[in-house]
Parts: structure tokens; sequence; C-alpha cells
């Protein structure tokens, strides 16, 4: 690849802004040009901004649109693509995804949105095949315009073309190690009874490879885009949220920050959410894992069904040997960690007698790794009961108010 090359940004067919990306140790991009639909840059663009606040902002949505430098696999997937880092890789292709419909155009080239993109169009899914099948030398000779090269996450993963349209395959953040996908499918189960229909995105259990994987499906329309909520909300909030765990008494700040936010339902959002972490201790629902959705031809936003729920039940590298030496401290720090309930809070819409037999759903898939053995297994049930109990005193409290 060429050290400097320069490209159209586009949203769908419409050409957004021109710009110059220079791939060296320290990757650089430069705007060039502000074109017709320059209305439709990337949120955050505005038409006062500086030169260099659209560089900044530019350069920050190609390098959350690229392979995470802590996936388990990313020097492998380097090696063989021969490629300096994710951002070069990112450029392999036109940058199409299916979290958003923006996508980079080399300047010389004509090409149509409707005849590359992956919302109606099947694409060579032989990179996400190598991947899950761990043959990484096999991605020598495959085709990188493929959603995976601008797909994040610390997980192995990649997007195949079913009969259903595109879904992700997800396995463990480490080779031979799928628990965490098992977990991302117990909490998925579990989401979808506490919280309303549309709300969570469903992750179903696969074998592939003789591997176990969590699948879920595109969740987008050919006219959304997915924005982080950490786009959306202030800085402030974002910090606040992701103190909570070591400083509870920062629930309320938080709550206090968005009821000031014009997005309906987030304050409702934001109590369920709360109470599934602490149902199933999930470790990793950060802003960047919480979305919403923008329409691009009416602008209307909405939250995004819940989604990324790996890490759940104790599944990551480091719940699984918290989980396995559980005595009465560890009962204290998990409560501790995730037990984010708030007695002024509505919970009229909780329902117990829908969590009802959910302790066969946890052994029925965790059972499925051997590293769960059958007395790890109810450990983690007597956890989740532990948790459970205190939302239902909440719930009591509630009615009695």
């Amino acid at each position: 690849m060429k050290k400097k090359q320069t490209y159209i940004l586009m949203y769908q067919d419409d050409e957004v802004l021109r710009f110059e990306v220079t791939f060296a140790k320290r990757n650089k991009v430069t705007v060039l040009e502000k074109l017709a639909h320059f209305d439709k840059a990337p949120y955050g663009m505005k038409e006062d901004s500086s030169q260099e606040e659209l560089d900044r902002i530019l350069f920050k949505f190609f390098n959350v649109r690229a392979l995470a430098s802590t996936r388990w696999d990313y020097e492998q997937i380097l090696k063989a693509t021969k490629c300096r880092d994710d951002f070069e890789l990112s450029f392999k292709g036109h940058g199409l995804s299916l979290s958003n419909h923006y996508w980079y155009r080399k300047e010389d080239e004509i090409l149509k949105y409707a005849d590359i993109n992956f919302f109606t169009n099947k694409w060579d899914d032989s990179f996400a095949r190598a991947v899950l099948k761990g043959d990484y030398e096999a991605l020598k000779d495959v085709d990188l315009n493929v959603p995976d090269i601008v797909t994040q996450g610390w997980a192995v993963k990649g997007w195949l073309c079913t009969d259903e349209g595109p879904k992700l395959y997800k396995l463990g953040i480490a080779q031979g190690q799928y628990e965490e996908c098992l977990g991302e499918v117990l909490a998925s189960r579990l989401a979808t009874r506490l919280f309303n229909n549309g709300e969570v995105l469903e992750y179903k259990l696969e074998k592939i490879y003789d591997k176990y994987a969590s699948v879920s499906k595109a969740m987008l329309t050919v006219d959304e885009e997915l924005v982080p909520l950490s786009n959306i909300l202030p800085v402030e909030a974002y910090f606040t949220y992701k103190s909570i765990a070591r400083d509870h008494s920062r629930n309320d700040k938080f709550f206090k920050m968005i009821e000031d936010c014009t997005l309906p339902g987030l304050k409702d959002f934001f109590v369920k959410l709360s109470c599934l972490r602490t149902l199933c201790f999930v470790n990793d629902l950060h802003f960047d894992n919480i979305s919403v959705i923008r329409n691009m031809k009416t602008g209307d936003i909405r939250i995004a069904p819940l989604y990324d729920l790996g890490g759940s039940f104790g599944s990551s590298s480091r719940g699984k040997e918290f989980l396995s030496k559980l005595d009465k401290s560890t009962f204290f720090l998990i409560y501790f960690f995730y037990g984010h309930l708030e007695s002024n809070w509505d919970y009229s819409w909780y329902e117990p007698h829908k969590l009802d037999g959910f302790e066969d759903e946890i052994r029925e898939v965790l059972s499925k790794s051997e590293f769960y053995t059958p007395t790890l297994i109810e450990n983690i049930i007597n956890v989740y009961q532990r948790q459970k109990a205190s939302l239902d005193e909440m719930k009591k409290a509630h009615l009695k108010a």
C-alpha cells in the first residue's frame, strides 16, 4: 500500500469529504475538502469545525472502525495480511461495515453503494472462515473487502453470509477458550426476560468447526447507523458511569446527568441494565458497548438493542479465576462490584416470576465446557440467586412504597 493515498468518504452514494491518509509509524489523516453531502458527515463533525477538529474526529472515526490491538489473534492477522497495523488493514478494502453506511472510495474509483454494501449483497466470507478455523495462513489469499477488518472487539470473531442474512460468530477471547461465548448466550437469555421485545440483541449458541460460538444477526436497516453512547452524552457522564463500580454514590450523580438527556427511555434503560449487571455480573458494559441507532433520513435517534454481553456469569479469564475460589469474601466482592441497585428507582417493570427456572438454563449452557465442574456451576447459581434475592427485595419495597 502506498504511503499516501487520497480517498472520498462516502455515505452510501453521497460524497461527504475528500481526505488524505498517510500510512506510517504514526498514521495521519488530513481532511482536504468538504464535499456536497458534508451534512451527512460522521456524528460530531460540524460545518464550523476547524481543520484540526475535522482531522482529529476523522482519525478517531477510522480508529474505532478497525481491529482491536488487544484481540488475541491480532498479530497473526496482521502478519498474514502484511499490514503494519489495524489502521492500514482497515483500508485494504473499502471500509464497509454492518454498523453504519460509511465507506472509503479511492479518488479514481467508480463504484456504487448498491453493488458493494454488505446489507444487500453477499461477500466472500473466506476471511471469517479462516479466522474461525484458526487457519491464519489462509488469510494471505482471501478477499479483504469484508466487514471483519472494521469490526472491533477482543474476541475472535467473524461475519458469515447465511441464508438468514449476515451473522456474527464470536468465539472466546483466547485460543481454545470459548467460555465467554457461553456467558454471552446466557446473559442474552436472561436479558430477554427482563427487557421488552426488541430491546436486546439475541445471541444463540452454535457449533462451528467443532467450536462453540455466540451468534447474532445484524441489527440495522439500510438507513440506520450505530452511534456509541459516548458520542451522545457528555464526557463527564462517561467517566462517572465508569467509576460507579468503585464508588456507588456516583449512581445518583450519573442518573441526574441522563435525566437531562432528550433520548426517550434512557433512564429506564439504565435501571434495567443495572439490574442485569447485578444478576449476571457482566464486566464489559461500558459506553462503547452501549449505543443508539440514528436514522440518517429522518435524524431520529433511539436506544440500540443491548449487545456485547461477553464476560457474563464470570466467564471472562479473570472471572473464571475469581469464581473458582468462592468464599464469603468473594460473595461480598461480587455484591460490591455488581450490586448497583438503588431504593429510589422504579421497579414496577420487574416481574420476578419471569426468571423462574433460569437456574436450569445456567446448568444446561455452562455444562458444555469442561472448565465448569458441577461444583463451580452450583457456586455460580448460588451467586445468581443471592443477587436475585436483592432485586426481589427492591421490588417488594417498591410495592410497599
